[in-house]
């Protein structure tokens, strides 16, 4: 167990040494998939990104529960109580993901945004109708930036389309359900297009997490949009990272059993515990177990199993996360030499392949 934690820590080093390209800035948009603490600041008042006050969910309810689980230990996310994906990316190359809605926020994403707002329907699944789609936020950014213009050093990620997906189901024809889904994901398209002649470079656009037939529709849609549109980006396989860990759970350090997306009640094997009905708990999820907001299942569950609750990935899941998307970004956006600490990592790294080969002799022998 010492040798792997080891390798695992010097692997993770010469990862994050490989970082080669520079960004002077990590702008998110989308959906709690990428929120990095929106309702943090807009349970206090503090709106910003474009987005006027109020700026909370809309729902009192819904606004107590996230705020008891924050006072609790939580983060109002999906991920219940740990670090984000994008916190974590943004660590490993050298910037910051706050939310635009704080100081120096950069993180526009929003729990519950859709990708557009088309036929007059509401950019959020919650209920308070300023909260902006994912196209919505792109706009918001364009519109304060100088000059209308990207910043052209930074790396941009969007992921959205989950919601849009929950509101397809709601619609029973299933032409009616593809026609939805192409708008969407032709709109989403539309501004990613926008946000690239305004000078963004270096976009990273996520594929649904989803599995199932609609998800998989929208993700197609989307990226035919955009290839139809000649943006220049990189699509991040999630599903497919998803799928990996759940089918080879011990090669990410997980248990069987506990790669599972969560259910409802006490028997649930993700990291966070929530009554039966609820969906989505990660954002109302506090350390100890409390009538007000759901709980962690265990003390380490967040290290242990692989989802949050049933839609959101736990912390050591959105660190999977990040590590995929930081070897996305290594392989497509590297524009600066490689660090003189590569040849150590490789030379390590050969070394401690040898120690691991002669130690498997050795206790077979």
């Amino acid at each position: 167990m010492k040798f792997k934690l080891a390798a695992l820590v010097f692997s993770a080093f010469c990862a994050s040494q490989a970082a080669a390209a520079n960004f002077d800035a990590f702008y998110t948009f989308g959906d709690s998939t990428v929120d990095s603490g929106w309702w943090k600041g807009a349970l206090n008042g503090q709106c910003g990104g474009g987005v006027p006050a109020p700026c909370e969910t809309g729902k009192q309810s819904f606004d107590d529960k996230i705020s008891s689980a924050i006072a609790d230990g939580g983060t109002g996310t999906g991920v219940g109580v740990g670090l984000t994906m994008t916190q974590d990316l943004a660590s490993k190359l050298g910037v910051t993901s706050v939310p635009a809605n704080l100081i120096g926020g950069t993180n526009y994403a929003i729990s519950g945004s859709l990708s557009a707002s088309s036929g007059g329907s509401p950019g959020n699944l919650n209920d308070n109708t300023n909260l902006p789609s994912t196209a919505g936020q792109i706009a918001n950014y364009l519109g304060a930036a100088p000059g209308n213009l990207a910043d052209p050093s930074a790396l941009y990620l969007i992921s959205s389309g989950g919601n849009d997906v929950t509101t397809a189901k709601t619609i029973s024809d299933p032409t009616d359900q593809s026609n939805y889904l192409s708008q969407q994901a032709g709109l989403l398209a539309d501004a990613i297009h926008t946000l690239q002649i305004a000078g963004a470079k270096d976009i990273i656009v996520n594929g649904l997490q989803g599995s199932n037939d609609l998800s998989k529709e929208f993700t197609t849609d989307l990226f035919a949009a955009l290839n139809s549109r000649g943006v220049n980006y990189v699509a991040a396989d999630i599903a497919g990272l998803i799928v990996d860990v759940e089918n080879n759970p011990t090669a990410y350090n997980f248990q069987p059993g506990f790669v599972d997306p969560g259910v409802p009640g006490s028997a649930t094997d993700s990291a966070c515990v929530a009554g039966l009905g609820a969906s989505g708990w990660g954002q109302f999820c506090g350390l100890d177990p409390s009538m007000e907001h759901a709980h962690l299942r265990t003390p380490d569950a967040e290290t242990t199993s692989f989802w949050a609750d049933d839609q959101h990935l736990s912390a050591a899941g959105q660190l999977i996360e990040a590590n995929y998307e930081l070897s996305l970004v290594n392989a497509n956006f590297a524009t600066t030499p490689l660090p003189a600490a590569l040849p150590l990592c490789a030379t390590g790294l050969a070394a401690l392949g040898l120690l691991g080969w002669r130690r498997k002799r050795a206790i077979a022998a």
